[in-house]
């Protein structure tokens, strides 16, 4: 999960762009936590390392 700032300048377009490329990083974040074996589920916590 990640944050990103918005105003309310920004049309539903730009709106749009952001959500997208929010999720594009989240998703490259895990897939490369993962490769790096950083990430250790423990019982129903998903626990990820610095």
């Amino acid at each position: 999960q990640d944050i990103q700032y918005v105003d309310h300048t920004m049309t539903a377009a730009d709106l749009t762009q952001v959500g997208s490329d929010t999720e594009s990083l989240v998703l490259s974040r895990a897939v490369k936590h993962h490769v790096e074996h950083r990430i250790l589920l423990n019982g129903h916590r998903t626990v990820v390392f610095k």
